[in-house]
């Protein structure tokens, strides 16, 4: 979506500062190209394994947390470059 807003907001969004979700190679082209500030890197195999942890615990009759966090890592031009090789596997 953020990718969409800054096409909606034409070529000189200058005023604007843009960030998104998701960490996708086009995000990351676009924090390369100054385009965007930031974008979110959200472990989706941290997501899985969470759940299934909670599931076997559940299964289990254990306790589970009503939330349980997976945290995220904010990408920004500074720290992309450790995030554009896990795009490419």
């Amino acid at each position: 979506m953020a990718i969409g807003a800054l096409q909606a907001l034409g070529k000189n969004p200058n005023h604007i500062l843009i960030a998104g979700v998701d960490g996708t190679p086009d995000a990351l082209q676009m924090l390369k190209n100054g385009k965007m500030v930031a974008t979110v890197f959200q472990d989706a195999s941290g997501q899985g394994a969470g759940a299934v942890r909670a599931a076997v615990s559940l299964a289990k009759g254990e306790k589970v947390e009503k939330v349980i966090n997976i945290p995220y890592q904010l990408i920004t031009k500074e720290n992309m470059a450790q995030f554009e090789n896990r795009n490419q596997k």
